[in-house]
């Protein structure tokens, strides 16, 4: 239309403008006014004022798409400068809304930014104002509205030719009769946001500028993207830096020493290790082992072989060491306990080593150790005493009356059955000592290849007689399938006589219910062996000194029985232990390793 209007205004203009000359020409040569004359002037003039006219809208046509043009490029390049310098999002998008006010005529333009739980977390507007904040209102309550919806789910440009259409727009009265563009701040698949634009109707369908809004958006996008990944970046730096620092507060104050070394020197050693081996620069003790005690030498030397081959994950070891003390030229022994593994160590492989000082533990150790064995002696001493004090009053009393008898000169019966009382009792006391000698000192196992259930069976057929005649009931579960292991028939048939005459003594006052159960089968790589009685069993008090020698439930027990077999066992590389059997009484369970005897044979 406008062209149309140009093009006529033009087209009369130089019609008009070239038939007045041609009139004033005529008059000035006295020629007579002739109206026909006038056509061919007319046409002439106004298609020359056509092409004129046009050739002079061409022009501010071109001087529009020229302004039209650095304004874009104005655009773009304010943009461009926001995204390199500003590392704001809230500046970023409001500096961008008044780029976008002052070099593109837009109306209004407003952003909003989201967090990932889709609420709002910043926004920015030109143009509006006031009016902008019913808006703010509704996006704080996660409605967005239709155009930003549909911006959104289809990633995208959205044009609003008629806004009225947005019925739940809090700024629909705020259009007019513009149009808007809408644009989702997404990147790779993240969006961050929305950006709305109030244009000009006239933009709406210029491909150009449809394509300048999707950029800046896409611009926006990547420079919030960015941002993140820098945001992110310094939070895990300084986490990783506030990490470093308490692991280095945590290394610096441990009290246990830890040193790293390579290539066989020392790299770092924290104070407690400095404190406990000495300040560097100085040799790893592997490779100076003057200062080791000698009976640990070879015990450190396995140590660093086993973790240098890689082929445990972490080992550990004790050792002796005599730590210098040069201000009066003297040593002083220490135990250290050590645990060491192989870790990667700026690109090389290294050893990480722990260290901490027990030696106040072990000295503990030996001084609990020394009380045990006190105590255990205090516990001897009486059991011998009393078993010897009976005989031995009996003696006296025997001597006594044998020196009566001799003094009246009676018989010699009476002088030998008084002999016989006295031998017997020195045989008591014999006995006794023997049995002290059998704790003190037990026979060693002769190992040999043997089927478990051979002495377990001699055992059981030794006290046939004594179950029989005390009324119990004996039940047993020998496993067929027991592979052969190392033992010595004599002592395991040894054990398992003394754990049958214990049960027997246990229930010698039950009138009924009298039973003792003895099974044998394979668990892991133990054969395992339980004795069971239905007796009154054993108080959960007493069972840690059940195994001490001289230490017994019964009234005229010694003690010793129940310390042999565990001593055998023992022996054995096995262990016993005493639980509850299944009729309330008492289950001793023998675990006896496959391997032991072999490897030890």
């Amino acid at each position: 239309m406008i062209r149309f209007i140009n093009g006529t205004l033009s087209f009369l203009m130089g019609a008009i403008a070239l038939s007045l000359f041609f009139t004033i020409e005529k008059m000035m040569l006295g020629y007579p006014f002739d109206l026909k004359g006038y056509f061919l002037p007319f046409m002439v003039g106004g298609s020359f004022g056509l092409v004129i006219g046009m050739w002079h809208l061409k022009l501010k046509e071109n001087e529009k798409k020229m302004v039209r043009l650095n304004l874009i490029l104005n655009t773009i390049r304010n943009v461009d400068r926001l995204l390199v310098k500003e590392k704001d999002p809230t500046i970023l998008i409001q500096e961008t809304c008044k780029n976008l006010i002052e070099n593109r005529g837009y109306y209004n333009v407003w952003f909003a930014l989201f967090n990932e739980s889709e609420k709002l977390v910043s926004n920015a507007e030109a143009g509006l104002g006031k009016d902008f904040l019913p808006m703010i209102r509704h996006l704080k309550r996660e409605d967005l509205t239709d155009c930003g919806q549909r911006a959104i789910s289809q990633s995208g440009l959205v044009i609003t030719y008629d806004p009225t259409n947005c019925k739940d727009c809090p700024l629909l009265t705020t259009y007019g009769d513009r149009g808007a563009m809408t644009m989702p701040l997404e990147w790779e698949g993240k969006a961050y946001g929305i950006v709305c634009a109030s244009i000009p109707k006239y933009l709406l369908v210029d491909e150009k500028e449809q394509r300048l809004f999707e950029e800046i958006a896409e611009d926006i996008a990547f420079a919030l993207h960015r941002i993140k990944l820098e945001e992110d970046h310094k939070k895990a730096d300084e986490a990783l830096s506030e990490s470093e620092r308490r692991f280095r507060h945590l290394i610096e104050n441990s009290p246990l020493g830890i040193c790293i070394f390579k290539n066989n020197q020392i790299i770092y050693q924290n104070p407690a290790q400095e404190k406990l081996l000495g300040p560097l620069p100085r040799e790893p003790l592997i490779a100076n082992l003057k200062n080791i005690h000698t009976d640990d030498v070879e015990k450190l030397r396995q140590f660093y072989r086993a973790v240098i081959s890689g082929k445990v994950k972490t080992q550990d070891t004790d050792f002796r060491f005599y730590y210098p003390d040069y201000t009066n030229d003297t040593s002083t022994m220490k135990w250290i306990q050590c645990r060491g593994s192989i870790i990667e160590y700026q690109g090389e492989e290294a050893m990480l080593v722990y260290n901490i000082d027990v030696s106040r533990s072990k000295e503990f150790e030996r001084l609990l150790r020394i009380q045990d064995k006190m105590s255990a002696l205090g516990r001897v001493a009486t059991g011998i005493a009393h078993e010897i004090r009976n005989p031995l009053s009996g003696i006296n009393i025997y001597l006594n009356t044998l020196e009566r008898i001799y003094d009246k000169k009676e018989s010699l019966e009476k002088v030998k059955e008084i002999l016989r009382k006295i031998q017997s009792a020195s045989i008591k006391i014999e006995d006794v000592i023997k049995r002290v000698m059998d704790f003190a000192k037990p026979s060693e196992p002769k190992f040999v290849l043997t089927n478990i259930n051979k002495p377990i069976q001699e055992a059981l057929n030794l006290s046939e007689v004594a179950l029989r005649k005390g009324g119990i009931k004996l039940e047993k579960a020998l496993a067929s399938d027991l592979p052969l292991c190392q033992a010595d028939p004599n002592l395991i048939e040894q054990v398992i006589l003394n754990l049958i005459n214990n049960a027997t003594e246990a229930m010698q006052n039950m009138k009924k219910g009298k039973k003792i159960e003895i099974t044998s089968s394979i668990e892991k790589d133990c054969i395992l062996i339980t004795v069971s009685d239905s007796g009154p069993g054993v108080p959960l008090d007493m069972k840690d000194q059940l195994f001490d020698p001289f230490y017994s439930t019964k009234k005229d027990g010694t003690g010793i029985g129940l310390s042999i077999s565990n001593r055998i066992v023992t022996d054995h590389g096995g262990s016993m232990d005493i639980s509850k059997s299944r009729w309330g009484g008492a289950e001793f369970r023998i675990e006896l390793p496959l391997k032991k005897g072999i490897d030890e044979s």
